[in-house]
């Protein structure tokens, strides 16, 4: 663009657009803190609701227990607790469940993994701590398996059947049908 050719009637027109210009940018900051200020509400009624509604709990059964939520390993160290209180006769699988509050099958399924490593087994459903002076319930030992009973077929029977089997299995596969012999005894 050449400065030397600029009318005056061109730079009226320049003056008016740069002022047009200028307002519409004006316009646009107008907008852009409008919106920050409508987000800004929605945001923190969003938030305010979320934390006026409660979250869903499912009903729970009459009578039932609330299950009391422990640490890790803490199942482990009641445990112990109890069996080192009980010395050397030990203490039920069902007492245990009920002095912890708990059900019955999560300490006996914590005496068959974890609970090896800690505990005997005294006698059945009874455990007490190892090195405990009572003596360990012996496990009984597998039954010896039972011999299979031997045929009373004989060898000449035995051979007999095979024969017969394989005539009727060929003549199968010729699409004939086996003849039936008649067993004269």
């Amino acid at each position: 663009m050449n400065i030397s050719h600029i009318t005056s009637h061109s730079l009226r027109r320049l003056l008016s657009l740069t002022e047009k210009k200028e307002q519409l940018i004006k316009g646009i900051e107008d907008v852009e803190t409008e919106i920050s200020k409508t987000l800004k509400g929605v945001v923190t009624s969003v938030v305010e609701a979320a934390e006026a509604v409660t979250p869903f709990k499912p009903k729970a059964k009459k009578g039932a227990k609330k299950a009391k939520a422990t640490r890790s390993g803490g199942l482990k160290d009641r445990i112990i607790a109890l069996l080192e209180a009980a010395g050397d006769q030990g203490l039920r699988v069902k007492e245990i469940a009920q002095k912890l509050s708990s059900k019955p099958a999560n300490i006996s399924v914590w005496f068959s993994t974890t609970g090896k490593k800690h505990a005997t087994k005294v006698e059945p459903g009874r455990y007490a701590l190892k090195g405990s002076a009572r003596k360990p319930v012996a496990t009984a030992a597998k039954p010896a398996k039972a011999k299979k009973k031997k045929s009373n077929m004989s060898p000449e029977g035995r051979a007999k059947l095979a024969a017969m089997m394989k005539a009727r299995w060929a003549a199968r596969r010729a699409g004939k049908p086996a003849k039936k012999k008649s067993a004269k005894a």
